[in-house]
């Protein structure tokens, strides 16, 4: 019965496509906003003009009379072709390489097209054949995005994308699109691509789908939870996608850039550049909903009337209405504890009984505010805390060691530790040495086992003791301990 409740509940929630198009699309888009959206030349230099990143444009093929006179040793090994007023996706090639010696461009499929080929396409697109009303078109050659590292993990070879879908100056929902093999490397869902939804508050990625091949029915999609078509398929959930405020931010941007009351906001991330936006849609899809596994309807109604005064306060009331509540669910299909980039933490006294520490609440321990850092490896602790809890006397003994102040590499830190470490361990309560960057300077550092809880969970852990004078909080936690968890970088003071 609760599932059937649960149905129920989720189908009034969905946002149709004919409710789209009567309630949002036809009162809130004007028809020189959809002209701009329908035109990636336009906007283009509309978002230009905000300092918004766009990719860069090598070639506009406006007839077939220029395609005589294109200089193909100008363009670069890759690149992408698509129609300037094109729709859904259609007509987009990407080229991924170029064969040795050869005017042959390779697609992310492993097929290749040469000259001829890509003429071809061309033609059709200045035909009309992929473009809105079958009208004449315009052919973009632009630059092929250099994928973040981390995106690229889950990705076959194209680009992902997050397209995020604005009302009212308010974020309401967003997804990660990932190319596949079938999808030919586009972020096309009906080609093949994988949605992953992302919850509005934090950037975590949560439920995921594609579209079923060879189905009778439209637009029929299954959930799944991992890649598909990789050498090592990975899980879908919980990635936390970079740049979450600013992507945000470029959303809003676009939306007030172009006067679409209702959006759909298309941008990737570059390895190098970061946030470019690809396109704006004043039709956004509505597959949306099944990978975030909620409706847009009752998100758009809840903010259809309230007064929006900056980009920050529609982020604000995005994150407070529509974020934070799905944590548990990203904790129940990710398998994975979600963190604040600070939590408070107990650490325990040297003298406390590890075996007890479960059983006894008046066990000694001291709570402090930990940074969860995946810059460094190893977590630290300051001094002064570890003095605290029982490690004064190991200190002592440090000193005394005759340990140089700095060394000029890290190279050298670690011979002086090959060399010295075994003595040193010996004869003290510290475990091993470590070198690390200390205000600046390379310096070597004693080590400690030290019990700590985080999240409920009681764990010894290693900390390098550190006397640096920036660091945040008395405890950062690195990443070789933060294995098992999700960081929510959205609370982060």
């Amino acid at each position: 019965m609760k599932m059937i409740n649960e149905i129920i509940r989720f189908n009034k929630e969905i946002l149709g496509l004919n409710r789209r198009n009567q309630e949002y699309v036809r009162p809130f888009n004007s028809p020189s906003s959809k002209a701009i959206a329908d035109n990636k030349i336009y906007t283009k230099r509309i978002l230009k003009k905000e300092l918004i990143q766009t990719p860069e444009v090598y070639k506009l093929i406006r007839t077939k009379k220029q395609l005589e006179f294109l200089d193909w040793d100008s363009l670069p090994k890759s690149f992408v072709i698509k129609p300037n007023q094109g729709t859904g996706g259609n007509g987009i090639i990407v080229f991924y390489g170029k064969k040795k010696g050869k005017s042959e461009w390779i697609r992310p499929n492993g097929t290749t097209m040469d000259q001829r080929d890509i003429i071809l396409h061309i033609e059709n697109i200045l035909e009309g054949r992929f473009s809105m009303g079958t009208k004449n078109d315009i052919a973009i050659i632009e630059e092929r995005i250099k994928t973040d590292p981390l995106l690229k993990q889950y990705s076959y070879k194209g680009v992902p994308d997050i397209r995020i879908i604005c009302f009212n100056q308010v974020p309401v929902m967003a997804m990660l699109r990932l190319p596949t093999k079938r999808s030919n490397g586009t972020a096309n869902l009906h080609s093949g691509a994988i949605c992953t939804g992302i919850d509005i508050g934090t950037g975590i990625t949560t439920y995921s789908m594609h579209m079923k091949s060879n189905f009778l029915l439209s637009d029929t999609y299954e959930l799944i939870d991992s890649t598909v078509d990789l050498k090592e398929n990975k899980a879908l959930s919980g990635i936390q996608i970079p740049f979450w405020n600013d992507l945000l931010e470029i959303a809003l941007k676009c939306q007030k850039s172009s006067g679409l009351g209702y959006i759909g906001v298309d941008i990737a991330i570059d390895a190098e550049k970061g946030p470019v936006v690809f396109e704006i849609n004043a039709r956004p899809g509505l597959g949306i909903q099944v990978a975030n596994q909620a409706g847009l309807r009752w998100r758009l109604e809840k903010i259809k009337d309230i007064k929006i005064k900056s980009i920050k306060h529609g982020i604000r009331i995005a994150k407070n209405l529509f974020g934070g509540e799905i944590e548990e669910n990203i904790e129940a299909i990710s398998g994975r504890k979600v963190l604040n980039i600070t939590e408070k933490v107990y650490v325990y006294d040297k003298s406390a009984d590890i075996s007890k520490l479960e059983k006894y609440k008046d066990t000694k321990r001291e709570q402090v505010k930990a940074f969860m850092d995946t810059g460094v490896l190893t977590s630290r602790i300051d001094s002064k805390l570890a003095n605290r809890i029982g490690y004064m006397n190991a200190h002592k003994q440090f000193a005394k060691l005759e340990i140089p102040k700095r060394f000029e590499t890290f190279k050298d830190a670690q011979e002086y530790i090959d060399k010295s470490e075994n003595e040193v361990c010996n004869n003290t309560e510290i475990k091993r040495l470590a070198k690390i960057v200390e205000d600046g300077e390379i310096r070597v550092r004693p080590v400690f086992d030290i019990p700590i809880k985080v999240s409920d969970k009681i764990k010894i852990t290693e900390f390098i003791s550190t006397q640096s004078s920036d660091i945040l909080c008395p405890i950062t936690i690195g990443r070789s301990d933060l294995t098992g968890y999700l960081i929510d970088t959205s609370n982060t003071f």
